[in-house]
């Protein structure tokens, strides 16, 4: 029986994951992910070199090596069973659920903000902070875009939940009011 790549993702990334918790390196193997998935990032053909059967195990091993060179122990055991196992290709997606596992232990929030205009980053981190005390959130990371649809305020879209003060909702809802 075949595993999906999300079964796969979740089940090695909650492993690390508790071992991270456990031996107290959370902080640290949080670090070394993000710097391997930024390898991945870099050459984003890595995951079909390593897959890439004109590479005899040598030169392929010789990549793995360099990936795990300067990672703990849990890192390299993980990358090193990847690749033995013939996983090295669900490594992104592992990153992807561990990263989500570390944001929920340390309540970090991740939310996508639309504003009309541009705000500054004192106007942004006062928005973040009071979104963070109104959820029980340590930490509110907002990703900013502009909408000029909005015509003014904004909206903060989260977890599935839209905070949306935006002037064209207001006129949309009063539009309805009169209407009735």
């Amino acid at each position: 029986m075949s595993l999906d790549k999300m079964t796969i993702a979740k089940r090695y990334s909650k492993a690390l994951f508790d071992l991270a918790v456990e031996k107290d390196q959370l902080e640290a193997i949080h670090e070394e992910l993000q710097q391997i998935d930024q390898v991945f990032t870099d050459i984003p053909d890595l995951n079909q070199i390593l897959d890439d059967v004109r590479l005899n195990g040598e030169q392929k091993s010789s990549i793995v090596n360099n990936l795990k060179k300067d990672a703990s122990v849990y890192v390299k055991n993980l990358v090193q069973m990847l690749y033995d196992y013939g996983r090295i290709s669900n490594i992104a997606d592992i990153i992807e659920q561990f990263n989500g596992l570390y944001a929920e232990y340390n309540r970090i929030v991740y939310a996508d903000l639309s504003t009309a205009v541009e705000i500054d980053a004192d106007q942004k981190k006062r928005l973040a902070d009071k979104f963070a005390e109104k959820i029980g959130a340590k930490q509110v990371i907002i990703n900013s875009e502009l909408d000029p649809s909005i015509i003014g305020g904004a909206v903060l879209k989260s977890n599935g939940l839209v905070y949306d003060g935006s002037i064209s909702s207001k006129m949309a809802k009063i539009k309805k009011m009169l209407l009735k």
